[in-house]
Protein backbone atom coordinates (compact mmCIF):
# COMPACT_ATOMS: atom_id res chain seq x y z
CA UNK A 1 0.00 0.00 0.00
CA UNK A 2 1.28 3.45 -0.89
CA UNK A 3 2.48 6.05 1.58
CA UNK A 4 1.35 9.58 0.83
CA UNK A 5 3.09 12.84 1.66
CA UNK A 6 1.26 16.14 1.11
CA UNK A 7 3.35 19.26 1.36
CA UNK A 8 3.48 22.91 0.38
CA UNK A 9 7.01 24.20 -0.21
CA UNK A 10 10.48 24.07 1.34
CA UNK A 11 12.26 27.31 0.62
CA UNK A 12 15.60 26.40 2.21
CA UNK A 13 15.77 22.62 2.01
CA UNK A 14 14.30 19.96 4.26
CA UNK A 15 14.33 20.80 7.98
CA UNK A 16 15.67 18.23 10.45
CA UNK A 17 12.30 16.79 11.50
CA UNK A 18 11.17 16.52 7.87
CA UNK A 19 14.49 14.96 6.85
CA UNK A 20 14.26 12.24 9.49
CA UNK A 21 10.71 11.41 8.42
CA UNK A 22 11.64 11.21 4.72
CA UNK A 23 14.59 8.93 5.48
CA UNK A 24 12.30 6.58 7.40
CA UNK A 25 9.62 6.54 4.72
CA UNK A 26 11.83 6.25 1.64
CA UNK A 27 13.41 2.84 2.08
CA UNK A 28 13.61 1.85 -1.60
CA UNK A 29 15.72 4.26 -3.65
CA UNK A 30 16.10 2.61 -7.02
CA UNK A 31 13.95 4.96 -9.09
CA UNK A 32 12.50 8.49 -8.70
CA UNK A 33 9.90 10.09 -11.00
CA UNK A 34 9.18 13.82 -11.01
CA UNK A 35 5.76 14.40 -12.63
CA UNK A 36 5.32 17.89 -14.06
CA UNK A 37 2.19 20.03 -13.74
CA UNK A 38 2.26 21.05 -17.42
CA UNK A 39 3.30 18.30 -19.82
CA UNK A 40 3.42 20.19 -23.10
CA UNK A 41 5.17 23.45 -22.18
CA UNK A 42 7.33 25.08 -19.48
CA UNK A 43 10.02 22.42 -19.98
CA UNK A 44 12.75 24.71 -18.65
CA UNK A 45 10.77 25.32 -15.45
CA UNK A 46 10.11 21.59 -15.04
CA UNK A 47 13.82 20.82 -15.38
CA UNK A 48 14.78 23.56 -12.94
CA UNK A 49 12.52 22.22 -10.20
CA UNK A 50 13.39 18.60 -10.99
CA UNK A 51 17.08 19.22 -10.31
CA UNK A 52 16.34 21.53 -7.41
CA UNK A 53 14.44 18.88 -5.47
CA UNK A 54 16.91 16.14 -6.37
CA UNK A 55 19.61 18.33 -4.85
CA UNK A 56 17.51 18.72 -1.71
CA UNK A 57 17.25 14.94 -1.41
CA UNK A 58 20.99 14.59 -1.95
CA UNK A 59 21.50 17.15 0.81
CA UNK A 60 19.94 14.75 3.33
CA UNK A 61 21.69 11.67 1.90
CA UNK A 62 18.73 10.30 -0.04
CA UNK A 63 20.14 9.29 -3.43
CA UNK A 64 18.32 7.43 -6.20
CA UNK A 65 19.92 5.07 -8.71
CA UNK A 66 17.72 6.32 -11.57
CA UNK A 67 15.88 9.64 -11.84
CA UNK A 68 13.37 10.78 -14.45
CA UNK A 69 11.22 13.82 -15.17
CA UNK A 70 7.80 13.05 -16.65
CA UNK A 71 6.27 15.37 -19.23
CA UNK A 72 5.38 15.53 -22.92
CA UNK A 73 8.97 15.00 -24.06
CA UNK A 74 8.48 11.29 -23.33
CA UNK A 75 6.25 8.80 -25.10
CA UNK A 76 3.07 7.58 -23.44
CA UNK A 77 4.62 4.16 -22.85
CA UNK A 78 7.77 5.68 -21.33
CA UNK A 79 5.75 7.80 -18.92
CA UNK A 80 3.63 4.90 -17.77
CA UNK A 81 6.53 2.46 -17.39
CA UNK A 82 8.65 4.92 -15.43
CA UNK A 83 5.86 5.87 -13.00
CA UNK A 84 4.98 2.20 -12.46
CA UNK A 85 8.55 1.22 -11.62
CA UNK A 86 9.41 4.25 -9.46
CA UNK A 87 9.83 3.84 -5.72
CA UNK A 88 9.07 7.53 -5.22
CA UNK A 89 6.67 9.56 -7.39
CA UNK A 90 6.74 13.35 -6.92
CA UNK A 91 3.72 15.29 -8.20
CA UNK A 92 5.02 18.78 -8.85
CA UNK A 93 3.52 22.14 -7.97
CA UNK A 94 2.07 24.57 -10.51
CA UNK A 95 -1.33 24.57 -12.21
CA UNK A 96 -3.50 22.01 -10.35
CA UNK A 97 -6.35 21.59 -12.88
CA UNK A 98 -3.85 21.41 -15.78
CA UNK A 99 -1.86 18.72 -13.99
CA UNK A 100 -5.00 16.69 -13.34
CA UNK A 101 -6.01 16.87 -16.99
CA UNK A 102 -2.57 15.72 -18.10
CA UNK A 103 -2.61 12.82 -15.63
CA UNK A 104 -5.89 11.71 -17.19
CA UNK A 105 -4.80 12.36 -20.78
CA UNK A 106 -1.68 10.22 -20.42
CA UNK A 107 -3.44 7.59 -18.29
CA UNK A 108 -1.22 8.15 -15.27
CA UNK A 109 -4.10 8.76 -12.88
CA UNK A 110 -5.00 5.09 -12.47
CA UNK A 111 -1.33 4.10 -12.24
CA UNK A 112 -0.80 6.55 -9.38
CA UNK A 113 -3.99 5.42 -7.63
CA UNK A 114 -2.77 1.82 -7.71
CA UNK A 115 0.86 2.57 -6.85
CA UNK A 116 2.52 0.93 -3.84
CA UNK A 117 5.45 3.29 -3.38
CA UNK A 118 5.89 6.69 -1.76
CA UNK A 119 3.77 9.36 -3.46
CA UNK A 120 4.71 12.96 -2.68
CA UNK A 121 2.40 15.79 -3.71
CA UNK A 122 3.76 19.33 -3.44
CA UNK A 123 1.33 22.25 -3.69
CA UNK A 124 -0.67 21.45 -6.87
CA UNK A 125 0.35 17.81 -6.51
CA UNK A 126 -0.93 17.74 -2.92
CA UNK A 127 -4.23 19.27 -4.02
CA UNK A 128 -4.64 16.62 -6.72
CA UNK A 129 -3.99 13.68 -4.38
CA UNK A 130 -7.28 14.38 -2.60
CA UNK A 131 -10.67 12.91 -3.34
CA UNK A 132 -11.90 16.50 -3.64
CA UNK A 133 -9.41 18.96 -5.10
CA UNK A 134 -9.97 22.57 -4.08
CA UNK A 135 -8.14 25.35 -5.93
CA UNK A 136 -8.41 28.84 -4.49
CA UNK A 137 -7.47 32.25 -5.79
CA UNK A 138 -5.70 32.88 -2.48
CA UNK A 139 -3.33 29.94 -3.14
CA UNK A 140 -2.35 31.37 -6.53
CA UNK A 141 -4.90 30.00 -9.00
CA UNK A 142 -6.52 32.32 -11.52
CA UNK A 143 -10.02 31.12 -10.63
CA UNK A 144 -11.54 29.09 -7.84
CA UNK A 145 -12.44 25.52 -8.76
CA UNK A 146 -13.52 22.33 -7.01
CA UNK A 147 -13.24 19.01 -8.85
CA UNK A 148 -12.67 15.28 -8.37
CA UNK A 149 -9.00 14.61 -7.65
CA UNK A 150 -7.05 11.36 -7.75
CA UNK A 151 -8.77 10.11 -4.61
CA UNK A 152 -5.55 8.71 -3.13
CA UNK A 153 -6.33 10.39 0.19
CA UNK A 154 -9.62 11.43 1.72
CA UNK A 155 -8.53 14.95 2.66
CA UNK A 156 -8.39 18.32 0.89
CA UNK A 157 -5.55 20.77 1.41
CA UNK A 158 -4.84 24.47 0.94
CA UNK A 159 -1.08 24.82 0.23
CA UNK A 160 0.91 27.92 1.20
CA UNK A 161 -1.60 28.64 3.93
CA UNK A 162 -0.92 31.69 6.09
CA UNK A 163 -3.05 33.18 8.84
CA UNK A 164 -1.71 36.63 8.00
CA UNK A 165 -3.46 36.77 4.63
CA UNK A 166 -7.17 37.11 3.91
CA UNK A 167 -8.82 33.78 4.79
CA UNK A 168 -12.37 34.64 3.77
CA UNK A 169 -12.30 32.53 0.61
CA UNK A 170 -11.12 29.38 2.39
CA UNK A 171 -13.44 29.99 5.35
CA UNK A 172 -16.40 30.16 3.00
CA UNK A 173 -15.33 26.92 1.27
CA UNK A 174 -14.94 25.25 4.66
CA UNK A 175 -18.67 25.52 5.26
CA UNK A 176 -19.00 22.63 2.81
CA UNK A 177 -15.54 21.05 2.81
CA UNK A 178 -13.07 20.04 5.52
CA UNK A 179 -9.76 21.57 4.48
CA UNK A 180 -6.27 21.33 5.93
CA UNK A 181 -4.16 24.50 5.70
CA UNK A 182 -0.59 23.52 4.80
CA UNK A 183 1.90 26.23 5.67
CA UNK A 184 5.24 26.20 3.87
CA UNK A 185 7.81 23.95 5.58
CA UNK A 186 5.04 21.55 6.66
CA UNK A 187 3.70 18.19 5.53
CA UNK A 188 1.01 15.60 6.20
CA UNK A 189 1.94 11.92 6.04
CA UNK A 190 -0.69 9.23 5.49
CA UNK A 191 0.60 5.69 5.99
CA UNK A 192 -2.14 3.05 5.94
CA UNK A 193 -4.64 4.26 8.56
CA UNK A 194 -2.18 6.59 10.33
CA UNK A 195 -1.92 10.33 9.76
CA UNK A 196 0.93 12.49 11.06
CA UNK A 197 1.47 16.25 10.90
CA UNK A 198 4.80 18.05 10.61
CA UNK A 199 5.24 21.81 10.85
CA UNK A 200 2.38 24.32 11.01
CA UNK A 201 -0.89 22.79 9.85
CA UNK A 202 -4.43 24.04 10.44
CA UNK A 203 -7.79 22.31 10.27
CA UNK A 204 -10.39 24.55 8.62
CA UNK A 205 -14.00 23.52 9.08
CA UNK A 206 -17.38 25.24 9.29
CA UNK A 207 -15.83 28.70 9.11
CA UNK A 208 -13.33 28.08 11.93
CA UNK A 209 -9.58 27.51 11.98
CA UNK A 210 -7.85 25.18 14.45
CA UNK A 211 -4.09 24.68 14.89
CA UNK A 212 -3.33 20.95 14.85
CA UNK A 213 0.17 20.51 16.14
CA UNK A 214 1.22 23.47 18.24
Amino acid sequence: MAKYILTSMFADGFKEEISLCLKQLIKERNCFAFVASKFEKDFEKTDRYFYHFLKMFEGISINFDKVYSIDGRRSLQEMQDIVKQSDVVWLAGGDSPAQMEYLKKFELDEIIRNHNGVIIGMSAGAINLGKTSICTVSSGHNIQSVYNGLGCVDISVEPHFCLDKDCQEILKLSQKHLIYGLCDESMIVLDHNNIEYYGKIFKIQKGKIFALNE
